[in-house]
């Protein structure tokens, strides 16, 4: 090795912001990361990569070498997207081992040749499930054997196996011709040597940057790419799972909930420019109650939002969106807040999303 483990850190350092990004809630802000001068820093070396004539050279070569085997996974480099490594795959014809992935890191000089296996492990269904209602996809944080949110649970549900892919370094005998000849290409090509895994799955301290959250960060993942599991997952890595629901088998009380939800995040949704650019998918996650304060919350951005509404669905339907919501506040207002909600809100609720006031076209998200 060229480079200690300090060494290479301090590499990943010079890309990778530290201590930046964790919200409180234990999520990462990836838009907090991209506003650092590492992220900048890092963007720019793609976009230097991409320009850099002895990749394009290689390539040329290897696709002559086999033919109709290559796939280049960089196309996106010169809009500065994501990794910090070249990639690109062969698929030898007639192979069990599948594509064989080249990685070769622009940050350091190293490469590194894998395959993807998977292993499969049964889990207990943890509580949370999915269900499509009302051209919604609804995470509900509920069991799904819980008969007061689900009335027929399926019980041969209950435990589930799941397949997780995983890269290993240890090819079969049919791909090891192919990895040696393009791994003497590379290292002549850019001076770079293998990066062992026991390098390479050295954990990160203090770097998220929307590659994981703190601990889970690799040096595989900033030198190379954060698109692989680089360690072979245990079951205790792998949480229990959730399922999918019909929505014909949700308990009443839930399909209330849904139903007034669906209304609410329908009308708000016309209103949102961001939604409507199409960049994501309708989800909303719930935990199965309806709060009368959390519905308020709502409303009053939907008010705001309909005081001068800047897409063109939420200006064509403005007049019928601003009766809707006066309507809904207005039941929400004369609620207790207690059990499920009304069956005056739900009625409404039903009445406005089969109006078809606005267009469903599912492709926006919560």
């Amino acid at each position: 090795m060229k480079h200690s483990i300090d060494e290479l850190l301090g590499i990943v350092y010079r890309y990778y912001p530290r201590g930046v990004g964790l919200t409180d809630d234990g999520d990462i802000d990836v838009q907090l990361c991209k506003k650092t001068e590492e992220h900048a820093r890092l963007v720019s070396a793609r976009i230097r990569a991409s320009k850099d004539e002895r990749w394009h050279s290689m390539l040329r070569r290897i696709a002559e070498r086999f033919p109709g085997m290559l796939m280049n996974h960089s196309l996106h480099l010169p809009t500065g997207g994501w990794d910090g490594c070249y990639s690109f795959t062969i698929n030898l014809p007639g192979s069990a081992s599948g594509p064989i992935w080249f990685h070769v890191s622009f940050l350091a000089p190293y490469y590194i040749v894998h395959c993807l296996r998977t292993v499969e492990i049964v889990k207990q269904t943890t509580d949370l499930f999915a269900v499509e209602f009302r051209d919604m996809r609804f995470l509900v944080h509920r069991s799904p054997f819980d008969p007061s949110v689900v009335s027929r649970p399926d019980d041969s549900r209950r435990f589930v196996a799941v397949r997780k892919n995983y890269a290993s370094f240890d090819l079969l005998p049919e791909a090891q011709p192919c990895a040696e000849w393009i791994s003497r290409d590379i290292e002549a090509t850019f001076g770079c040597e293998l990066m062992p895994p026991e390098i390479g799955t050295v954990l990160v301290p203090d770097v998220t940057a929307g590659l994981g959250l703190p601990g889970e960060v690799r040096l595989y993942d900033c030198l190379f790419s954060d698109q692989h599991t680089w360690v072979k997952p245990s079951p205790h890595d792998v949480p229990g799972p959730g399922v999918d629901v019909e929505a014909s088998n949700l308990a009443d009380s839930l399909v209330a909930v849904l139903t007034v939800l669906a209304a609410l995040y329908q009308i708000a949704w016309t209103l949102v420019p961001e939604v409507q650019s199409g960049s994501s998918y309708w989800v909303v996650t719930t935990d199965g109650v309806l709060r009368k304060e959390e519905v308020a919350k709502a409303l009053a951005k939907i008010h705001l939002l309909l005081q001068s509404p800047e897409t063109p669905r939420g200006i064509a339907a403005k007049r019928e969106l601003e009766a809707a919501a006066r309507e809904l506040a207005a039941l929400v207002a004369s609620w207790d807040g207690e059990g499920e909600p009304p069956a005056a809100m739900v009625a409404w609720a039903s009445s406005f999303l089969d109006s078809r006031i606005v267009d469903s076209d599912p492709k926006a998200s919560s």
